[in-house]
Formats: C-alpha cells, structure tokens, sequence
C-alpha cells in the first residue's frame, strides 16, 4: 500500500471513527477504527519523515501529508469520544440490570 492510500485510509478510518459516536451502541467499532486510523497515519508520518527535505518541495507529498495529519486528529478525537461513549452506554447498561435486579420480587 502506497503512502497515498495509507493516508487516505487513516482519515476515513477518523471520520468514521466520529460518526459511529452518534450511533450509540456501536461506539466500539468506532473506538476501534480510531486506533487503526492513528497507528496508519503515524506510519505514513513516519515513511514521510524518513524521506526528509522532498517533502516540502513535492506538493503531493503536501497533500499526504496534511491528509496523515487530518487522520490523526479525526482519529484521536472519534477515538476518545467513542470511548467515553461505550463507557457511558457500558455504565446504562449496568445500571439497568441493577434496577431491574432490584425491583424483582424477593423469593
């Protein structure tokens, strides 16, 4: 996989990883697509690093670049988020089960 396809793929993975926060229960899947989005744009960050000066004389090594780092960002943040999320539907769903346990009738 080149370095544009990569990039490509780690914000998509971000952008995902922000939606599915909306979708309630499937918050994991988001918080999963967060971290395979992180660990593919600091890969290609790190490819980008290795190649040194060309990066800033090439315009579409530019534009790998600034799509690695739109990535990263939308990755960190639909990561946090969706994990903050699958806590929060993880402690509703407890709290459920520990009323309904506790309106059931004494045997």
């Amino acid at each position: 996989m080149d370095l544009k396809n990569k990039a490509i793929a780690a914000l998509i993975c971000g952008i995902l990883a922000v939606i599915s926060v909306f979708t309630g229960v499937y918050a994991f899947i988001g918080l999963v697509l967060g971290i395979v989005g992180i660990i593919l744009s600091i890969k290609v960050k790190k490819e980008l690093e290795a190649m040194g000066e060309t990066v800033d004389a090439d315009p579409a090594l530019k534009d790998i670049k600034g799509m690695a780092t739109a990535g990263l960002i939308c990755s960190i943040i639909g990561t946090a988020v969706a994990g903050i999320g699958f806590i929060c539907v993880a402690c509703i769903a407890g709290t459920i089960g520990i009323a309904a346990c506790s309106l059931a009738p004494m045997a």
